[in-house]
């Protein structure tokens, strides 16, 4: 090896520390950006070349320095498998405890403000009237506290439509989210095989498609799948999202009113007829779980199951109450007479009605008793404590709903632990410790300082080489 071939071995050096100076700058500048994966300069030892190592040469044979072969990204593909499970977990459970704990807020229970105290006020009036069965005024009572359950039954079968058409309208902007998201990944599949294929580094493009990834998981419990070729298949339910440098979309079907919702669930399907989607998991799979018609073991979803609840309370609270109030007898003599009425074509929770305007028309007294009995109203009263009364039901819901509140937190608290330890282990992979890059880079100056002090002393050799030899003595 010539003394000059020492300058292209030192220069090296000097380009290799530079890099990964640089490098170590752009780790730095992103620290604090999202699914930014740390890199590293990736260099190999140059050997002697082939006519320094001939047989026909003497010396030691020595390298030409320091080779650039790229950048690589410090990830892990294990973590990131892990993190995007942990997503789709988390997406899954934070949107069901987030229904259940708005249905259990919006019961008020226990408190005044709840159904179970306007039934205790209602069935209150009618024990109060039957004490007195001719009072005009606890006639009024029995019909105030009677509109007041009624209108109570009315605003919480409201509340729960309302809340079935609000999840509705989020899974359409969550399938819009995921529409979108696919096709960002399909553009970024592109260009990440186009730059590698030139020769470039996509680290960057890769992490915005990781960043897309783990955000499909997390909404559709998405899947990934590497084709080998720098592109990923994103799978969802057994079907390829998107596919290689293409994306397919997906489209919200099904009912848009609470009421419609058992002839024609809400389904997610492939766009272009490609037949329903089976979603797994994600956020959209529990939008589509809280948006399930209600059934007959009431377990179906929990916006339907509340509203199927109150028509049920209305329902029996009318039969309950007519059964009993039309054996009896009003002031005038009238038998037969119902106290509630359900109207047609809307359901029972909103058509409930109280018919009586006043004393007048309540049916207090058993037949035959006279005018001052109020037989019929003491009854009518203790149906508080029928075990097949309205009650009873509503009592019961009260402690179902709590029990699958505290449940799905539960699920959601754990699952947001289970990503959140995922997530710190693959920052603790892939993320960017500006310790480590300190220390990273107080090394790659002293490897630049030592490669330019070659530099230097290659210099002053050549220097006595030329312009020095056989001068000496003159």
């Amino acid at each position: 090896m010539s003394t000059f071939g020492g300058i292209q071995t030192a220069f090296s050096g000097l380009r290799a520390a530079r890099a990964a100076i640089d490098l170590t700058g752009q780790n730095v500048a992103n620290a604090g950006t999202e699914g930014y994966t740390r890199q590293r300069v990736t260099q190999s030892a140059v050997g002697p070349s082939a006519a320094s190592s001939s047989v026909f040469r003497t010396g030691v044979n020595i390298g030409q320095g320091v080779r650039i072969d790229g950048t690589a990204r410090l990830s892990d593909s294990i973590l990131d498998t892990r993190v995007r499970t942990a997503s789709s977990a988390a997406g899954y459970w934070s949107v069901t405890a987030a229904a259940v704990s708005t249905i259990e807020d919006s019961l008020n229970e226990p408190g005044t403000n709840g159904l179970s105290a306007t039934l205790a006020e209602f069935w209150a009036s009618w024990q109060n009237l039957s004490n007195n069965p001719g009072s005009p005024g606890q006639g009024s009572t029995v019909v105030t506290e009677a509109g007041q359950v009624a209108s109570r039954i009315a605003a919480g079968y409201t509340y729960a439509a309302a809340g079935w058409s609000t999840e509705r309208g989020a899974t359409v902007t969550t399938v819009d989210t995921i529409n979108d998201a696919a096709a960002q990944v399909a553009r970024l599949n592109d260009q990440i095989r186009r730059t590698i294929a030139a020769g470039g580094s996509a680290n960057e493009l890769l992490d915005q498609r990781d960043v897309l990834v783990t955000r499909l998981s997390e909404l559709a419990g998405a899947t990934v799948r590497d084709n080998g070729d720098s592109t990923v298949d994103v799978v969802v339910g057994g079907n390829a999202l998107v596919a290689g440098t293409t994306s397919r979309t997906l489209t919200v079907t099904g009912a848009t009113r609470v009421e419609d919702a058992g002839a024609r669930p809400v389904a997610v399907a492939w766009s272009g007829g490609g037949g329903t989607a089976d979603i797994e998991g994600g956020q959209l799979a529990a939008r589509l779980a809280v948006l399930a018609p209600a059934d007959a073991t009431a377990n179906g979803g929990p916006w339907a199951e509340a509203a199927a609840l109150y028509d049920r309370l209305a329902g029996s609270l009318a039969a309950a109450v007519n059964d009993l109030h039309s054996t009896g007898v009003t002031p005038s003599g009238t038998t037969g007479t119902a106290f509630f009425a359900l109207a047609d074509g809307v359901p029972p929770a909103l058509g409930l009605s109280v018919l009586p305007t006043d004393v007048t028309g309540i049916a207090s007294a058993r037949p035959g008793m006279g005018g001052a009995d109020g037989g019929i109203a003491d009854a009518i009263g203790r149906l508080s404590g029928s075990p097949d009364g309205p009650d009873a039901a509503w009592s019961a819901y009260v402690v179902q709903i709590g029990v699958l509140s505290r449940s799905t937190q539960q699920q959601a608290a754990l699952s947001e632990q289970s990503l959140g330890t995922a997530a710190a282990a693959q920052v603790s992979q892939a993320g960017v410790d500006l310790d480590e890059e300190t220390a990273n880079l107080l090394t790659y100056q002293h490897a630049y300082q030592g490669a330019a002090r070659v530099l230097t002393a290659i210099d002053e050799m050549l220097d006595v080489l030329i312009n020095k030899t056989g001068i000496v003595g003159r």
